[in-house]
């Protein structure tokens, strides 16, 4: 008999390690997805509540009182945050009220997201889906 080399592998052993390759392709997709979905939203909740102290200091700088609205692209303008590389839309309200006191509501998204009106303070947890009517404009009520 004559002795045959081998040399490679077989065909089924080839596809039983695509088979495995694409099951764990398969495992750390799922896996990973969420916790760039989580990451998105910190990194929305973090750039919402920077707004607040640039928006004060708008606010002093305009010598404005009672309430304003500020977007996102005036505090850019006025170099009080920089531009991220996200394509962030969004406005936040100042009120001061005859105390003195400061308060916000902030409306901010990266397309996929939406801060919606929520208060300083900012947790994933507040952020929402976008949706494509959802408005970043200020609206004082």
């Amino acid at each position: 008999m004559k002795n045959l080399n081998k040399r490679g592998f077989t065909l089924v052993e080839l596809l039983s390690v695509i088979v495995i390759l694409s099951v764990i392709v398969l495992i750390a997709t799922n896996a990973v997805v969420p916790m760039a979905d989580s990451a998105k939203k910190q990194v929305l909740a973090m750039e919402a509540n920077t707004l607040v102290k640039a928006a004060q200091i708008l606010y002093v700088q305009k010598s404005s009182s009672g309430s304003a609205c500020f977007t996102y692209d005036e505090l850019i303008d006025a170099n009080l945050i920089e531009k991220d590389d996200e394509a962030y839309t969004g406005s936040i309200s100042v009120e001061v009220d005859s105390e003195g006191k400061y308060s916000y509501k902030i409306w901010l998204s990266n397309g996929q997201y939406i801060v919606n009106g929520i208060t300083p303070d900012v947790t994933s947890d507040d952020i929402e889906a976008s949706a494509d009517n959802a408005s970043t404009t200020c609206s004082m009520n």
